[in-house]
């Protein structure tokens, strides 16, 4: 994921409609239920561990249940290559957020950790081949080692999988997969469209905003250049926008064609 196009990603998974998708779809509806979105709180995302070695995980909040103080952290890690060691490196990152609570005094002894739900979200082309639980990356043990093992994984989406599943998704989080899938300016223009129209209230201003950060971001990976973006995104509207990356795309060199093409599932040309 290139990294603009990761820092878009971000600025949408900061949005509360995002996570509500995101909980709702492939978590499950009863949990999303029981969560208030409208209580969604950025964290910072710096952690120091014991070697006092900086790590950084891409993005970390909390929202809190209704009618108590409980809270349910979210971890999410953005990846456009298959990580081998993801399990282990979400793991570390769990880690490192539950000790900085502790420090800070929001954990205190005898009070009990909140829940952390750790997301990877994936982009690359390639199949993610990588153990999403930790017990997969450790050598096989007899019964009695077992058990002393540590239990962890996380909830990997792989969108271009998801995708290629339901084409014809109007979830917000699938809709993204569809468009890395197939990123011409067509199957842009249809996919945006339908978000537009499903999150057309005004408290969705934000989002729309980082949505077209995102396609700006996503250029890189498009292949469009600095300046057609820069062209293309001076046009206020999201319509006429649309509209001018099929003009840009198709009076693009052959090579960028060639690129865009290969994306959507066309046998790039030597």
């Amino acid at each position: 994921m290139a990294r603009k196009h990761d820092e878009t990603y971000k600025l949408i998974f900061s949005q509360r409609a995002a996570v509500e998708e995101l909980i709702r779809n492939f978590v499950g509806k009863r949990l999303a239920d029981e969560l208030d979105f409208d209580t969604l709180d950025p964290l910072p995302t710096d952690r120091i561990s014991g070697g006092l070695v900086q790590r950084q995980t891409d993005l970390l909040c909390k929202v809190r249940f209704r009618g108590g103080w409980l809270y349910l952290l979210i971890l999410l890690e953005f990846q456009s290559e298959n990580d081998p060691f993801m399990a282990l490196r979400i793991l570390t990152y769990t880690c490192l957020t539950y000790e900085e609570l502790i420090r800070r005094g929001e954990i205190r002894p005898g009070n009990k950790l909140p829940p952390l739900l750790p997301v990877t979200v994936y982009n690359g082309r390639p199949r993610w081949r990588a153990a999403t639980d930790i017990a997969e990356l450790i050598a096989p043990v007899t019964a009695p080692l077992a058990q002393y093992l540590p239990s962890f994984r996380y909830l990997l989406l792989d969108l271009q999988r998801m995708g290629e599943q339901d084409p014809q998704s109007r979830d917000l989080v699938t809709s993204l997969g569809i468009v890395e899938r197939d990123p011409t300016p067509e199957n842009l223009q249809r996919v945006m469209r339908g978000l537009t129209r499903r999150f057309g209230e005004p408290e969705f201003a934000e989002l729309h905003q980082a949505l077209r950060s995102w396609v700006a971001g996503a250029a890189e990976a498009w292949q469009i250049s600095e300046a057609d973006l820069a062209r293309m995104m001076s046009f206020p509207e999201d319509e006429e926008m649309y509209e001018r990356a099929k003009e840009l795309l198709r009076s693009s060199p052959a090579p960028t064609r060639s690129r865009l093409h290969a994306r959507s599932g066309g046998r790039q040309t030597p």
